[in-house]
């Protein structure tokens, strides 16, 4: 494919670290770990870390190189949770010894008020992840209409389906294919009016309308979170993200029972 002898993880390192060409993807400010992605990330916790180092001083040995990790990483303008998630362990040991202090003392003046904060905070903690985790779990439309649209056509034609960007960032993966007669592209930059020019037989992507095309079907995907006067009183909104459209000049297709788009 590459037409050149490679090792994939030095072609990644060198092409982020030493060219310094992952800002290309996207870029955040250089305080984003800090202000943003480790908050978002321990919750509690993040406050918690930085008075265990105040505590007790055996854990600055081990916070200070996690620390510096973190400090170094964020001079590269593409920033991402993933390159400094191997730091939280060791914060949540450091956040750990002051809810051990907390919890000690919890029987004298003054801490006790302290040690039932952190007991509501972690439960502020546990809300919070619970309804990041149910975000999460419908953050994939695009998983989910590449499977649906597997186990709608059945036949054994050739079909060709092109995955868009949001598309494949949404859950389509390697993973997800089938073997013959199944195939894919995933080509980037097609204005939508050439699409009506190409042969694919199914269109994945988050456009509602495609000249020469019928929206077939509509996976919902995250949308937001709402307050609701009922319990629990935070509920998600789910909205039409990914779209599946099927080429109106195969009569195979539209003889197949699809449940339309909204």
């Amino acid at each position: 494919m590459w037409r050149r002898i490679l090792w994939p993880e030095f072609q990644v390192l060198w092409f982020n670290s030493v060219l310094n060409r992952s800002s290309e993807w996207s870029t955040h400010s250089i305080h984003w770990y800090f202000t943003s992605a480790l908050p978002r990330s321990m919750i509690v916790a993040y406050p918690l870390c930085m008075v265990g180092a105040l505590l007790d001083r055996r854990i600055v040995p081990y916070m200070f190189p996690v620390f510096l990790f973190v400090v170094l990483y964020s001079k590269l303008p593409h920033k991402e949770l993933r390159f400094i998630i191997g730091s939280i362990p060791m914060f949540n040991v450091s956040a750990s010894l002051t809810a051990s202090r907390l919890y000690n003392n919890r029987k004298k003046a003054g801490w006790n008020l302290l040690f039932i904060l952190m007991l509501g905070a972690f439960l502020v903690s546990l809300g919070y992840s619970t309804v990041t985790f149910m975000a999460s779990y419908n953050n994939y439309p695009g998983g989910y209409a590449l499977k649906a649209l597997h186990e709608a056509d059945s036949s054994v034609k050739e079909k060709m389906v092109h995955i868009d960007a949001f598309t494949a960032m949404s859950g389509v993966s390697r993973f997800c294919e089938n073997e013959y007669p199944w195939r894919y592209s995933k080509e980037e930059e097609i204005p939508i009016e050439e699409f009506e020019k190409r042969n694919f037989t199914y269109l994945l992507n988050e456009h509602r309308s495609i000249g020469g095309y019928q929206c077939l079907f509509a996976v919902d995907g995250f949308s937001r979170v709402k307050l609701t006067p009922q319990i629990p009183p935070l509920s998600l909104v789910k909205e039409p993200k990914v779209f599946a459209h099927g080429n109106t000049r195969d009569p195979d297709i539209l003889s197949l029972s699809w449940p339309g788009c909204p």
